[in-house]
């Protein structure tokens, strides 16, 4: 028995099985005591070789999450841990908050674990400008680019966020849209949504269409911070008939803020995510968005950081495409004014 079969007799996912296991205090005691119930009926133990690398210091990897409510995220760890199980290869989950030096906790449990590799899901760039050197074992940054970082030891698997942003915006224009709101994350240009913005504005520009400030409106990656950027930005920019959300759990945000006030989606207004979560295939309307390829980024990332560790492979960088995936909150411009 694997984990990844206590999470299915259980209902849940091979994250959650594994916060159980690692004590993580937002489980609750009705799912902990369902997983505790199952591990005993079954007599589960890790495998042996997991078992042996997790008791020797220096023979596990540590799996940094920055994003402690982030579904995008929690699907590719759940692939990660899956990956790692499968290959008996023991993984200390740390999750951290959107706002954590996540490259400082790696360089402190890298000295009290001893691990022999780190997985970053989820990553701030400068975090790795000012402290990365210290850390000398073979490193995968998880859905950001490192190709421009000066280190031997850290690979990385990206969406081509620049091109994903041009893309999201040549979409949106093929639709007849020209004022759009933007609801971003961070817009340092070398994160992700820094670097969608900029892929944004490209797209748009080479349409004639230029974004102002006005257009643009910060939110963290959670429901309500894009709820209440969308009533910020809808009260600066009335005339908008389109809002691109660079994350899907912002466009659950975005679309209750418009129902709030008043706004059919997407009769009056569309809108478009982005990575392609479960929930938005469930939520109503369905989400148009831009599909991540999550399973692949698990898997290539555990391929790269096992290959460095072996000494097989130099530090590389992948970059994936997104693909567009059609659902019910976004239309034709032509068709919200005949609806009207």
């Amino acid at each position: 028995m694997t984990i990844k079969d206590i999470a299915r007799l259980a209902g849940v996912g091979v994250t959650t099985v594994s916060r159980a296991l690692n004590g993580h205090p937002d489980i609750s005691d009705e799912t902990r005591e369902k997983i505790q119930r199952i591990i005993k009926e079954y007599n589960y133990t890790p495998n042996q070789n997991a078992r042996t690398l997790k008791q020797s210091a220096g023979k596990s990897i540590l799996l940094m999450v920055k994003g402690i409510r982030s579904m995008f995220l929690s699907a590719i760890s759940e692939g990660i841990q899956q990956n790692a199980d499968e290959a008996g290869i023991a993984v200390s989950v740390h999750y951290l908050d959107e706002q954590a030096d996540e490259v400082s906790v790696a360089i402190k449990l890298c000295r009290e674990l001893k691990p022999v590799g780190i997985i970053f899901l989820g990553g701030e760039i400068s975090n790795f400008e000012r402290s990365f050197s210290q850390i000398k074992i073979p490193c995968v940054l998880s859905t950001a680019s490192a190709k421009n970082l000066p280190f031997e030891n850290l690979s990385s698997v990206s969406i081509d966020d620049f091109a994903s942003g041009r893309k999201a915006a040549e979409l949106l224009c093929d639709m007849g849209h020209r004022n759009v709101g933007i609801i971003r994350g961070s817009d340092e240009i070398s994160n992700p949504s820094g670097l969608r913005l900029a892929g944004v504005k490209e797209g748009f520009r080479k349409h004639g269409i230029v974004i102002s400030e006005s257009q643009v409106e910060f939110s963290s990656y959670a429901i309500s911070s894009a709820y209440e950027a969308t009533m910020a930005l809808c009260g600066k920019f009335p005339e908008l008939t389109a809002v691109f959300a660079m994350a899907d759990i912002m466009a659950i945000g975005v679309i209750r803020a418009l129902l709030d006030m008043g706004k059919r989606v997407p009769t009056d207004v569309s809108v478009m995510g982005f990575d392609g979560i479960e929930l938005a295939d469930y939520f109503s309307p369905r989400i148009t968005t831009l599909l991540q390829p999550t399973q692949k980024i698990a898997s290539l990332s555990m391929r790269l950081l096992t290959g460095m560790i072996h000494d097989t492979i130099r530090a590389n960088h992948i970059q994936l495409t997104p693909t567009f995936k059609p659902g019910e909150s976004a239309a034709h411009l032509r068709r919200n004014s005949m609806a009207e």
